[in-house]
Order: C-alpha cells, then sequence, then structure tokens
C-alpha cells in the first residue's frame, strides 16, 4: 500500500515509473484494516496516470486483485489524458477481464510511437481468451501493420503464436 500523495512526491517528475504488487491509495481514506479493504481506496489506473504528466516509461505489475484500479471505463479515461498518447512504453500485467481490449485495439490499431506490452491475469474467462485470440490472429494476419505491434500475453496461448507475437513486438 502506498498514499497517493507520497508517491506524487517522488513521482510527479520522474519519466519512467514502474509499480509492481503496489495499491496506491486515496489519501482521504482511512488506513485499511485488512487487504481487501485497501482495494476498495484505491486509486483507479487512469487517475494515477493522469497525475503522472512527465512519464515516458510505464510499467505497472497489478496487484492480485485490482479492484477499483481498473474499471471498464479505465480505457476510455486513458484515452483521453493526451500525454497517454506520448509514452515510448506501457507494460501492464495482471489484467483483468473488466479491461476493454475492444477500445484499446481501436487504440493499438492507430498507435505509431508507443510500445505496449499486455500481459492479462490467468483469472481471465474463456470468452475473454476468445476475444484476445481473435485480436492476435488479426494482427498476425495482416500483412502490412501500420502502427506498433504490441505484446498480448495470456494463459491458454499457443507457444508459437506467443513466439510470433514476441518477434513482432521486438522488430518494433
Amino acid at each position: 500500500m502506498f498514499s497517493f500523495n507520497d508517491l506524487m512526491v517522488i513521482a510527479t517528475k520522474c519519466e519512467m515509473l514502474h509499480l509492481s504488487g503496489v495499491v496506491v491509495m486515496n489519501n482521504d481514506e482511512v488506513v485499511p484494516e485488512t487487504e481487501k479493504d485497501c482495494f476498495e481506496t484505491a486509486v483507479s489506473l487512469e487517475a494515477l496516470f493522469k497525475a503522472l504528466p512527465n512519464v515516458k516509461t510505464f510499467k505497472y505489475f497489478l496487484p492480485k486483485n485490482s479492484l477499483n484500479i481498473i474499471t471498464t471505463k479505465t480505457v476510455v479515461k486513458l484515452l483521453k489524458i493526451p500525454h497517454f498518447l506520448c509514452l515510448d512504453k506501457f507494460e501492464i500485467s495482471e489484467i483483468p477481464e473488466i479491461f476493454d481490449i475492444t477500445s484499446f485495439y481501436g487504440h493499438i490499431k492507430e498507435n505509431k510511437k508507443t510500445k505496449i506490452y499486455l500481459c492479462f491475469s490467468r483469472q481471465i474467462s474463456d470468452e475473454y481468451k476468445t476475444r484476445l485470440q481473435t485480436i492476435v490472429d488479426e494482427i498476425l494476419e495482416t500483412e502490412y501493420r501500420d502502427y506498433n505491434v504490441p505484446m498480448i500475453d495470456f494463459s491458454g496461448t499457443t507457444s508459437s503464436t506467443y513466439h510470433k507475437m514476441l518477434n513482432l513486438y521486438r522488430q518494433n
């Protein structure tokens, strides 16, 4: 657990931020008594990112329970933040299926700047895995890609598909 104010003291001017298993809590909230309670006071990914205008490389290994960090509106809100569109690198791991991959894929197909690495939670449903596989297949089947190819990692993908995606990602 980390206070939003404490993080802003050390991170407002940083260009590279890597968080691993950290829950950034709202300052107005009382310190949670249990681990479950800390997720209820968590700052959303988009609120966190909005407060970090100088970040060029953003890596976040989400805690296992990312309640309130990622919501159904996270993608739409992230895409409205001007400096999000100017990132050099965006990596996020343990992504829950509430993440709007369809909208984010629209951004991916227009993205010419940011290297994107998405690693999804092992807890995602088969239906969500099917959506991810459809996106991966479309990327791999496209001959001319006018965008930076992302790395999309999720359980259930074949080894050969994973390596094809990784090779394309590394070529960017």
